[in-house]
């Protein structure tokens, strides 16, 4: 089985940006990863929002412009190209993005409820 989408879909935007993962109204359901294309509109409601996650491994790639994403005590500046691995227990904080950023989340496993605010 298979699914070939674009992120540019409108129905992702209806999942805030989230291409698959094991929530309800996921576009595609698995509870091995979870997907996300997010914009600047989405990334802009995560500033400032400090979480963690008990059991998630976390992957972001920057595909076009720029944010701060604070991981535990340190200040990362990523760029277009740019990636970041978070593992499980990190704290993380977007402090800024840039108007034209994009990027992509990967999350293993899909677990909806993993999400602590600290």
């Amino acid at each position: 089985m298979y699914y070939r989408g674009s992120i540019n879909d409108p129905k992702f935007k209806k999942t805030r940006g989230y291409l698959c993962g094991s929530f309800e109204n996921a576009p595609i359901f698995s509870e091995r990863i979870e997907v996300a294309h997010m914009d600047y509109d989405e990334l802009k409601k995560h500033i400032n929002k400090r979480h963690h996650h008990d059991l998630m491994d976390e992957f972001v790639i920057v595909i076009k412009g720029y944010m701060e994403q604070k991981v535990d005590n340190d200040l990362l500046k990523l760029k277009e190209g740019d990636f970041l691995f978070v593992k499980a227990k990190s704290i993380t904080d977007i402090k800024r993005v840039d108007n034209n950023t994009n990027i992509i989340v990967i999350k293993s496993p899909s677990l909806p409820k993993d999400k602590i605010r600290d």
